[in-house]
């Protein structure tokens, strides 16, 4: 039976009462229209439109749900100030963001709800600072909203949905979360509230952030609320604090503190963790700025230089039957050379390949019963000898 053919069913069979199955009676189920909650097995899937990256992993499809959480303390508005000023500016640090064409001009809406407004300054500077944006001006892009003042949980509650709905803004950052109930732990109070959030998610077509706490004295978000939300949400990113004169185990190449995104939960390809510091900004607000690790560059047993391994590969190269062995390398191009002891004839080669100039086979280029791969020349590197990159100019 189709969708329409159910539907025109329905529609026809009018309650009865007296005829009602008597399965669950008192449920009053058999009165609801379900008529619009059929899936329509015509429209087509619509893939995700992450509105973030890191390191090239995306995250945060637009129509869903996300949290930042950590221990008080533990750095959740910093991090939550480098996500704004990508989407704002395009990209900070290895954050990106990712729907510039769709979206060319995002607007962001960061909903505080817990400080004061000395703070919430401070914070708004940091963005704008991060983003590259005048923060003495109003920003059409980013706007604030304060509720530390508004005494009720619904009243709070209430006027997000009014913001939203003035601001049509793509992404929201509320923070926090706690704030929106009265008692984390009712489960009556807590599951209303975050359907009520999935709904606005869905219903604006926004990517909806939310800071909630983690437990003091476990690595859980907090209470029935905490519960709910994290089987609700499709990514949970954790934000720790490391001190150097409280832990034993300290990562090299680190300041005295500094803080570690984790993220707990995805739907999708998981984000590798990344760190951050915060330095004092110039203006008495502190600003967070990702540490970036530069992979040391490798050392090798030999006086010679790269460059004059490529000169003796571009030379030598006709000697050999390419995909050549390792000792015809050896042989061919380096014993020539004056390059005789053995280990340096493997740091040579190392050199070459780690540089590109070299490659090795894989497997499928490999011939039945070879074991060992064979050496192959990297055409974008390597010239065939005798051959010029370009034509000469005359």
């Amino acid at each position: 039976m189709t969708e329409e053919e159910i539907k025109q069913q329905l529609q026809a069979e009018k309650p009865d009462f007296d005829s009602i199955p008597d399965f669950l009676k008192d449920d009053h189920w058999y009165e609801v229209d379900v008529d619009g909650d059929f899936l329509d097995f015509q429209e087509p899937y619509r893939p995700p439109r992450y509105i973030l990256s890191h390191d090239g992993v995306k995250f945060a499809n637009i129509g869903d749900l996300h949290v930042v959480s950590g221990k008080a303390g533990h750095g959740k508005t910093n991090l939550m100030s480098q996500l704004m000023a990508a989407i704002l500016s395009g990209q900070f640090g290895n954050i990106r963001y990712e729907m510039s064409e769709a979206i060319p001009k995002p607007i962001v809406l960061y909903i505080d709800t817990e400080q004061g407004k000395d703070d919430t300054i401070a914070i708004k500077n940091r963005v704008c600072e991060l983003a590259g944006l005048d923060y003495r001006q109003p920003q059409e892009q980013f706007k604030i909203l304060r509720l530390r003042d508004t005494e009720e949980a619904a009243d709070r509650w209430r006027k997000i949905l009014k913001a939203v709905w003035l601001i049509k803004p793509n992404v929201v950052f509320l923070d926090g979360m706690l704030d929106i109930v009265n008692d984390y732990n009712d489960q009556k109070e807590c599951q209303p509230i975050v359907r009520k959030c999935m709904m606005l998610a869905t219903h604006y077509d926004v990517s909806l952030w939310m800071v909630l706490h983690e437990n003091p004295m476990a690595d859980k978000l907090v209470g029935t609320l905490g519960s709910i939300t994290q089987r609700k949400v499709t990514e949970v990113f954790t934000v720790r604090k490391h001190k150097r004169s409280e832990e034993t185990k300290f990562k090299p190449n680190r300041p005295d503190i500094y803080f570690t995104v984790t993220e707990l939960k995805a739907r999708g390809r998981d984000v590798n963790d990344w760190d951050f510091e915060v330095i004092p900004g110039a203006a008495g607000w502190g600003m967070p700025r990702e540490i970036i690790d530069v992979p040391e560059l490798p050392t090798y047993k030999t006086k010679h230089t790269i460059e004059e391994v490529k000169e003796w590969i571009t030379d030598g190269q006709s000697r050999l039957d390419w995909p050549a062995t390792h000792s015809d390398f050896f042989s061919q191009i380096l014993v020539p050379n004056g390059i005789e002891d053995k280990e340096e004839q493997r740091e040579l080669l190392n050199m070459a390949v780690n540089r590109g100039f070299i490659q090795k086979q894989t497997s499928s280029e490999m011939k039945k019963g070879q074991v060992t791969p064979r050496l192959k020349l990297n055409p974008n590197e390597i010239l065939p000898f005798g051959e010029q990159k370009e034509d000469c100019e005359f």
